[in-house]
């Protein structure tokens, strides 16, 4: 193992090909055991920034043969009343309600949640718009006054009950 305090002074002279400006470059080191690392690093580093450049080429995307697109069917998820509100109602009064789903899905797992908007049909009539949004529904509107006390169907289709409400008298 060599052990000493006296440096030596090395001089590097180098020239770096393929360059289209080619010259030569010098690098003047007062070399120590302790300064090796620094230099060693110091020496890639001017390499490396002095190499010459290639080009990048973006890739280019080659389709398979044979190879099916995905083709995804749309479901639509019509909302499902959960809730009407109040538990007493009359005619004239304001009745909310509240649904979930109102969405699109498909078959490759994907989901449009969008908003949109459906009918509230009370015994088959058209009566307000329900605004659905991100798997929840709610509208708020007033019975008609001439409604008939008794049972009545609430869906979002016609022809369809997914809850009966029960209208008071009086």
């Amino acid at each position: 193992m060599w052990r000493g305090t006296s440096n030596t002074i090395y001089d590097f002279r180098f020239t770096i090909s393929g360059s289209s400006n080619a010259k030569e470059h010098a690098i003047k080191a007062d070399y120590s055991p302790k300064k090796n690392f620094i230099l060693i690093i110091c020496t890639c580093i001017l390499l490396a920034g002095c190499a010459p450049r290639r080009a990048v080429q973006p890739g280019k995307l080659i389709p398979f043969p044979g190879t099916p697109t995905a083709t995804c069917a749309r479901e639509e998820i019509l909302p499902k009343i959960t809730d009407v509100q109040p538990d007493e109602l009359r005619a004239g009064s304001e009745v909310t309600v509240i649904a979930s789903g109102g969405y699109f899905r498909d078959t490759c797992g994907g989901y449009d949640e969008s908003a949109r908007t459906y009918r509230v049909f009370v015994d088959d009539e058209p009566l307000a718009d329900l605004p659905c949004y991100f798997n929840h529904c709610e509208a708020r509107f007033a019975l008609p006054q001439d409604i008939t006390a008794g049972a009545h169907c609430v869906g979002v289709q016609k022809g369809t009950c997914q809850v009966k409400i029960e209208v008071e008298g009086g």
